[in-house]
């Protein structure tokens, strides 16, 4: 199954969390996950698809 969410780098050197099936940025409880730098982003995406996984029984 394909993962949700992506990291993708932003022009600033940045990097975004996305939903790979919107192209749009992820919001969690009103924060948009953005401008993070690749350690954080990274670490949040796996918990986002580990999270998601769960959720849909993939895991």
């Amino acid at each position: 199954m394909t993962e949700r969410y992506d990291i993708e780098k932003t022009p600033e050197g940045t990097w975004d969390i996305i939903d790979v099936f919107t192209g749009l940025p992820v919001v969690e409880m009103g924060v948009p996950l953005i401008d993070m730098p690749i350690e954080e982003a990274d670490d949040l995406v796996n918990l986002l698809n580990c999270r998601d996984g769960e959720r849909w029984g993939d895991t």
